[in-house]
């Protein structure tokens, strides 16, 4: 993996997005450990679920349950609707005493079997879901009878393995409290073992658990908790807004809204979580269980998504110092004083256009007293009226047009502030000292290149003399016949540098000329193709060399433009010998001239024999050249003076790369 393209602070915001839940649940249990009075010294004592408080006031409540309902049952007349119940017929023999068996199947999810007998009526009623293939009442009390855990009443006496429900009163009591004949019912009760369906039990028996498995290291782990959760809030703020590669704090349209609108979105998706949350019932099988817990997570998940919507959106405005900047008070604040900010000119707008309507009214009055004077009066308002706002608007439109005319390049502006009205003046200023600063900068600009050329001429100049003299004491020094392999060897360097030292300074006062423009044209008419076929013939031996096959494609008709001769034959020459030194050896190279929309266009492309790790915009600087070593005896001018005296012909000048091929193209206007 390349960590160079991981954004650590980002990945380490989102692992803690998903630690934060499960510790926080951890943490919230291990609270609920110490501080949950109920069951601690079962808890603390390790004893069995079956053996607590919970589990026997739960079995309790199960028992009471079934009772009332059944109670209730009878007393509703055995309605059928109201109990979710069906009757099944026994022949029971006479020494049970029982005639009938009503099965309560509302009650299939409980972990708590019951079948409850009353005496006097001969009635039983269960909720065990054999009840109704058994064929006899002892088949159904055997399904409870002598069970692992269990409970049992009969005339008042308790006969029960769940030690905490062995006191007489502990649930007789609570039988009798609405219920005074409750001695006369017979009620067989027992646990299912393992506990097959989510009811008060099971939900108790895993809390237990979780109390059992937490409560020993609760003490030391919940201020390590907590130090980790205080940890996690400056890893998580550091990591928002973050990408590789930038300090710039991203943001999104998210980010741009009202905060408060914000808080609302986030608000209403937190409340679809709730709605999640809300839709679950009680379950009394363990599929309803399950898709119940999922309805719940899924809540807890979407909530829990809003809270973190809402927390980076806050986080990236304090980043960015936008968050005041976003609410809803600041952009009445924005409001009020770009309201304030502009009263002036509101004001004299409601100024200047109360005066015209109060002459209109009193001309209007005028002429309803002397007709011929109102006319005349409501004439010269209307023609005075007319004459301001015609004043403005020619103003308006000299200043629009110095602004255009700044916007493309000329500062010879000079308005007349007199000629303006009084709201008018300053802009007027404003744009005569603006465009007596551009002028004034574009004249030292051209003062400074005019001077850069003089200084490069001069000092080429002088470097140009003792360098002929290095060059012509070489030659001699060659003709001398001087002995020895080391003193040759270094004659041969001597001449080498000397011209190359030759070259380079030729080249900087060509490229110092050509880009300051100190180059004086003559334009005519050229004939694309022959200066092309020229060149050519001329680099044909060079390009041979190298073994580069040439491939040229001329238009059907000659390519006419208008140029200087001498130095678009430089530029070419420049490109050819560019291809010459850089191509690739055994490559082809394609030059085309192409006749097309009143323009031609000249297109070189080769492969480069280096790897060009540069931009295109690199490549066109002074004194760059593609291959990094520099042991070439180019100066790397030739691109740079290439370009510049192409634009100098009114030319355009362009190179691409892709990959490792290099494209020159040449464009031209077509001479008619």
């Amino acid at each position: 993996m390349d960590n160079s393209k991981i954004c650590w602070p980002r990945v380490l915001k989102n692992i803690v997005y998903v630690a934060t839940p499960i510790i926080m649940t951890i943490l919230i249990f291990m609270i609920i450990c110490l501080s949950y009075p109920m069951e601690r010294e079962a808890v603390n004592n390790r004893e069995n679920f079956l053996n607590t408080k919970a589990f026997a006031e739960q079995y309790a409540s199960e028992i009471i349950s079934a009772f009332s309902s059944v109670k209730n049952f009878q007393e509703d007349d055995y309605s059928m609707t109201s109990y979710d119940t069906y009757v099944t017929e026994e022949n029971v023999d006479e020494n049970n005493q029982v005639t009938k068996i009503y099965y309560f199947y509302n009650y299939y999810g409980s972990n708590v079997k019951w079948l409850i007998i009353d005496k006097d009526k001969k009635e039983a009623f269960t909720n065990i879901d054999y009840a109704i293939d058994s064929t006899t009442f002892e088949e159904v009390k055997s399904k409870i009878e002598g069970k692992g855990t269990y409970w049992n009443y009969d005339n008042a006496n308790i006969d029960t393995t769940i030690p905490k429900l062995k006191k007489v009163n502990y649930v007789d009591s609570r039988l009798q409290e609405n219920n005074k004949d409750a001695h006369n019912y017979t009620i067989y009760t027992s646990l299912l073992e393992p506990l097959e369906y989510p009811d008060g039990i099971y939900q108790y028996k895993i809390f237990y658990n979780i109390l059992l498995l937490i409560s020993p290291n609760a003490m030391y782990l919940i201020p390590v908790l907590v130090i980790i959760l205080i940890a996690f809030i400056p890893i998580a703020i550091r990591g928002v807004g973050k990408k590789k590669g930038t300090d710039q704090i991203l943001l999104n349209w998210f980010d741009k809204i009202l905060v408060e609108i914000a808080f609302l979105i986030a608000l209403f998706i937190g409340s679809i979580g709730l709605l999640f949350m809300s839709v679950v019932s009680s379950a009394n099988d363990m599929l309803t269980f399950v898709v119940g817990i999922t309805f719940v997570g899924v809540g807890i998940l979407i909530i829990y998504l809003a809270c973190i919507l809402f927390f980076e959106t806050v986080v990236k405005r304090i980043k960015t110092h936008t968050l005041m900047k976003t609410t809803f008070a600041y952009w009445v604040y924005n409001k009020i004083r770009n309201i304030s900010q502009n009263m002036k000119i509101t004001n004299n707008f409601i100024v200047y256009f109360t005066i015209y309507l109060v002459a209109n009214v009193i001309s209007l009055g005028i002429l309803f007293a002397q007709p011929l004077a109102g006319i005349i009066l409501l004439i010269l308002v209307n023609i005075y009226a007319y004459k301001i706002i015609s004043d403005r608007i020619k103003s308006y439109n000299k200043i629009k047009l110095a602004i255009n005319d700044l916007y493309s390049g000329k500062t010879d502006i000079q308005l007349n502030e007199n000629d303006y009205s009084k709201e008018d003046k300053t802009t007027s200023k404003e744009i005569n000292d603006i465009a007596g600063g551009l002028s004034n900068a574009i004249n030292e600009r051209l003062k400074s290149e005019r001077l850069k050329t003089e200084l490069i001429t001069n000092v080429s100049h002088d470097i140009k003399t003792p360098l002929t003299s290095i060059i012509n004491y070489v030659d001699l020094l060659k003709k001398e016949n001087i002995e020895g392999e080391k003193a040759n060897e270094y004659l041969g360097i001597l001449d080498n540098k000397s011209q190359r030292l030759k070259k380079l300074t030729e080249d900087l006062v060509e490229a110092s000329k050509a880009s300051s423009g100190a180059i004086k044209l003559n334009m005519e008419k050229l004939n694309v193709n022959e200066l092309i076929k020229q060149i050519s013939g001329e680099f044909q031996d060079k390009l041979e060399a190298h073994k580069l096959e040439e491939i040229i494609s001329f238009p059907e008709k000659e390519a006419y433009i208008e140029a200087d001769s001498r130095y678009l034959y430089r530029v070419l020459e420049n490109m050819y010998s560019n291809i010459a030194k850089y191509a690739l050896e055994g490559t082809r190279v394609y030059i085309d001239i192409i006749d097309e929309d009143n323009k031609i266009y000249i297109k070189l492309k080769n492969v480069s024999k280096q790897k060009l790790n540069i931009s295109a915009d690199e490549l066109m600087q002074r004194f760059v050249r593609g291959e990094a070593s520099r042991n070439t005896e180019g100066s790397g001018l030739g691109l740079s003076i290439a370009r510049s005296l192409t634009e100098l012909q009114n030319g355009k000048f362009n190179i691409y790369l892709d990959g490792d091929l290099f494209k020159v193209t040449i464009e031209f206007e077509k001479f008619a």
